[in-house]
């Protein structure tokens, strides 16, 4: 009999006993189905974690080896003293230009990373280890990750280079009394391509004693025909110049003025070569990475005189004397100029190397 004074039958109480079992057996389910569901949510927290640590470690390398870059452009630069006579290049030896880079980037990465971890322990409750060390959130001070002997740079194109950088361990623990989880992994070795387009060349800045600056922009109309480079600085001609070649010239026409463009040459200089003040014939390569442009203005003409000298970079720099190109339109013929309003110059080999002729008909 209930509460209300009914009466249950025998087979009353033998339906109403499945539904019990069944209501107290759905309490358990619902249970364990709440510390499944942390265990999942927990586990795959530990796991972003863990990626966001990996994809931090790219980015940084990029940033960190463009802003090296730029540190050593910079270095150069501002170390040029004309009236001292000073040397203001990286050494060919020892501290090269590539050691600084290296250097300089793994000193950024190693303050970047630990920063991400620190946000990343904040934001999300776990701990974070780093080759074994515990990255305290409580502190500023960063991780000994990476020295610059840890990262290599290798160079296969002329207007950037590339960063490769070895595996570390990462240990993410979930602080949690619930569901103690955690992440161990290495993570893999890793190359980050850094850009130097937009960057100073200070190779330019101090052969040019300071009268000229040079930005590595890349020149758009080449291309590559069964290995061999097609330049296409004569493909149109009108009036008195070659429109790709009288593009080139122009560059990137800034504020500062015009900033001609560069171009792969195997027989030019690296990245590096210009940040160590090296010739074409003591470049360090390799040559797909090779690189020249043209100089317009003719800073170093008091020292020239009036010898026609070769516009291509290194060549101006060498005084290598260099010719005119002219273009024919009927019977009137016109020598091709540049921008700056004076005569294109360039060496007989250079001229060959570049496809160029001495006349042009239209």
């Amino acid at each position: 009999m209930d509460d209300k004074g009914y009466a249950f039958t025998p087979l009353a109480l033998l339906l109403m006993i499945p539904v019990v079992i069944l209501a107290i057996s759905y309490s358990g389910i619902v249970n364990e189905v709440n510390l499944l569901s942390a265990i999942v949510i927990g586990g795959d927290v530990t796991a972003t974690v863990a990626s966001d640590v990996v994809n931090a470690i790219q980015q940084d390398t990029a940033d960190a080896g463009r802003r090296s870059a730029f540190m050593a452009v910079q270095s150069v630069i501002n170390s040029t003293n004309v009236l001292a006579d000073n040397q203001p290049f990286f050494s060919t030896t020892g501290n090269t230009s590539r050691a600084y880079i290296a250097d300089t980037t793994a000193d950024t990465i190693n303050v970047n990373i630990t920063n991400t971890c620190r946000d990343l322990e904040k934001q999300t409750g776990r701990i974070i280890y780093i080759n074994g060390s515990y990255v305290n959130p409580n502190n500023n001070d960063s991780a000994p990750i990476y020295d610059g002997s840890d990262l290599s740079i290798s160079q296969d194109d002329p207007f950037g280079f590339t960063i490769t950088i070895p595996s570390i361990a990462i240990t993410v623990v979930q602080n949690s009394s619930s569901a103690g989880q955690n992440v161990t992994f290495n993570t893999p070795a890793q190359n980050a391509y850094v850009s130097i387009e937009g960057l100073e060349d200070p190779y330019i800045w101090v052969n040019a004693k300071e009268r000229i600056s040079s930005v590595f922009y890349k020149y758009p109309y080449y291309d590559t025909y069964m290995g061999k480079l097609e330049y296409h600085f004569a493909d149109n001609a009108s009036a008195s110049r070659l429109d790709s070649l009288y593009d080139c010239l122009v560059g990137a026409n800034t504020e500062m003025g015009y900033r001609p463009y560069y171009f792969p040459d195997s027989h030019g200089l690296t990245f590096f070569d210009r940040l160590e003040g090296r010739t074409n014939s003591t470049s360090a390569g390799p040559d797909s990475a090779k690189m020249s442009t043209f100089i317009l203005y003719d800073p170093l003409q008091e020292d020239h005189g009036n010898n026609p000298i070769s516009m291509l970079d290194h060549e101006y720099f060498a005084s290598v004397i260099g010719y005119t190109i002219t273009t024919k339109h009927g019977s009137t013929t016109t020598t091709v100029m540049g921008p700056d309003g004076k005569n294109f110059l360039i060496s007989t080999n250079y001229s060959k190397y570049l496809n160029l002729s001495a006349s042009y008909s239209y």
